[in-house]
C-alpha cells in the first residue's frame, strides 16, 4: 500500500510510520510507544490514521 501526503508525495508503509512517529513523538520513550502503536495497526487502520492526519 502506498500512502500519499496532501502535497502528493508517496510513502511506503515504513516511511509513513517513520513520518507519523516524527509528528507525534516528543522523546525517546514516546517514540517507542508510537512506533509500537503504528506497527500494531493493520494496513487499513494505518491508512485511516494517515488520512486523518492529512485532513486536519
Amino acid at each position: 500500500m502506498i500512502f500519499e501526503s496532501n502535497k502528493g508525495k508517496s510513502f511506503i508503509k515504513e516511511q509513513a510510520i517513520d513520518l507519523m512517529v516524527s509528528f507525534s513523538a516528543t522523546d525517546a520513550n514516546s517514540e517507542k510507544k508510537w512506533r509500537g502503536f503504528y506497527n500494531s495497526l493493520s494496513q487499513s487502520e494505518l491508512k485511516n490514521e494517515w488520512d486523518e492526519y492529512w485532513q486536519t
